[in-house]
């Protein structure tokens, strides 16, 4: 009898198993990814023999899932939000539209899939890196008046994240509004920290973002990750880039090979203030579940005042909505180089778009160059990223490794006339998983500067050669090709 019972429970095991494994293999079929990507899962599904297994790490990482009842929230907010701010705008003549062929073409793409336009009339100033930008923030919220909005991937609380924490509580005890939105993965040592507590006391409000636990694993995929680096002061001034709430101190001593992080910041002023301020509102109102029903205190006029030459176009993506319109901004930015493409981010796992469009353009006669840093401080990342070397160096792309600390600025210069800073590196997690804010700047100027900053960068590293790099020794070349297999979860 016991021995029926034990073959019956192991046959409907078995067959759990595989009406599980059919039924994802469906959805992966009727999913609209790439052919590629829907392979290998199909593969992952039927070859592994270890029951569900398989069909775990799908559930787990397979779609970009938010939840459902997070994934409406977010687009229903999201769409009041960004359309009053849209229609402001355009009463307020700040959008603009270019007659400059080479700029045309990509803010019409980026105006139709990151739902914001291009604002005119905003000065654009590029920071150093660590300490001084901290400086710099800590002084714009003790001169703050009316609300101090940040949000952050990183805050360390040591050193100047310390001291941005204390110049928060002196802005509350004041009567200013801070609201404080952190990454509950990146900021996870924040959290736990007693000046939390402190801060909650004098009136800052501090949320965390897409908590992680094991209810939540069960309705949503837990590695999405709030990416964005954005402080927004009175509506009037704000900060967006690479750097999170951290200094030169950050993670100096867990990894002392990596180095401190070079990152790159740009404050603003000007409309585009407004547009970040909508993109900090709307991933606020969806963590915290504070709906402001008067949203004019936060778009104050002072900000719709033209105070630079600047065309400054915010892009903030991440899982629902169009989570594809960074990259795909950036490939018609590629594709559109007619001279000169220069790069640097910290992670470059490219797909196979955003390779073919770099190779594209060395082809064409572009002069590309990719900066990177000599050590990483994710060693599958860095070995995923060496997979790529060999097919952009033979089209003629120049790789240059940075080997004073980790070059962590996520920047691009195109004809030394476009300029693309922000939180998102070019690789598949920053284009499809994480919540990213870019800013693609149409001015000349601003370009020049940026590029200065990533020449710099370029003389301090140093050129790999293509014909040494085809010398390398076989297990090199095949553990880096290995790791290229898990670049969709990078």
């Amino acid at each position: 009898m016991w021995t029926e019972i034990a073959t019956w429970l192991g046959v409907a095991f078995i067959a759990a198993d595989w009406l599980l494994r059919v039924a994802l293999a469906v959805r992966v079929i009727m999913r609209d990814s790439t052919v590629a990507v829907s392979l290998s899962w199909l593969l992952l599904l039927v070859l592994v023999p270890i029951p569900f297994v398989p069909s775990a790490i799908y559930l787990l990482v397979g779609e970009p899932r938010l939840g459902l009842r997070r994934a409406e929230r977010h687009a229903r907010l999201s769409s009041r939000v960004e359309n009053e701010a849209v229609v402001h705008w355009r009463k307020q003549g700040l959008d603009w539209t270019s007659d400059d062929p080479g700029y045309r073409p990509l803010s019409r793409l980026a105006t139709s899939m990151a739902g914001m336009p291009a604002l005119r009339g905003n000065d654009v100033e590029l920071l150093g890196t660590g300490g001084p930008v901290l400086d710099r923030l800590i002084a714009d919220i003790d001169g703050a008046k009316h609300h101090c909005h940040l949000l952050f991937y990183i805050w360390m609380p040591a050193s100047k994240g310390l001291g941005v924490c204390e110049a928060l509580i002196r802005a509350a005890e004041r009567g200013v509004r801070c609201r404080v939105l952190v990454d509950a993965v990146g900021s996870k040592q924040f959290l736990r920290h007693e000046v939390v507590p402190r801060m909650r006391r004098a009136g800052v409000q501090v949320v965390e973002a897409l908590p992680v636990n094991p209810f939540r694993m069960l309705l949503a995929r837990i590695d999405l990750r709030n990416h964005r680096k954005i402080t927004v002061i009175d509506g009037v001034a704000a900060y967006c880039g690479s750097q999170n709430l951290t200094d030169e101190t950050f993670r100096i001593k867990r990894r002392s090979k990596v180095g401190h992080w070079i990152d790159s910041t740009v404050r603003v002023r000007g409309p585009a203030v407004q547009a970040l301020q909508t993109v900090f509102l709307r991933d606020w109102a969806m963590e915290a579940g504070e709906e402001l029903p008067d949203l004019s205190p936060y778009f104050p006029r002072e900000s719709e005042e033209l105070v630079g030459q600047c065309v400054v176009h915010v892009m903030a993506t991440g899982p629902g909505g169009q989570p594809d319109a960074i990259h795909s901004a950036m490939l018609a930015m590629l594709f559109g180089a007619q001279q000169e493409i220069i790069m640097t981010t910290p992670y470059f796992v490219p797909d196979e778009a955003t390779k073919a469009a770099l190779i594209n353009a060395a082809w064409r006669g572009v002069d590309v160059t990719i900066v990177l840093p000599d050590v990483l401080d994710a060693k599958l990342v860095a070995a995923a990223a060496r997979s790529h070397f060999g097919d952009l160096m033979g089209a003629g792309v120049r790789i240059v490794l940075h080997p004073h600390g980790l070059l962590h600025a996520k920047t691009a210069t195109i004809d030394r006339r476009l300029a693309m800073v922000g939180s998102a590196n070019f690789d598949m997690r920053s284009f499809w998983l994480n919540f990213e804010c870019t800013l693609f700047v149409y001015d000349e100027g601003f370009a020049k500067q940026l590029r200065f900053m990533q020449k710099h960068f370029e003389a301090e590293g140093r050129q790999i050669s293509a014909a040494r790099w085809k010398k390398r020794p076989f297990r090199h070349r095949f553990i880096d090709q290995c790791a290229q297999l898990f670049s969709p979860l990078l």
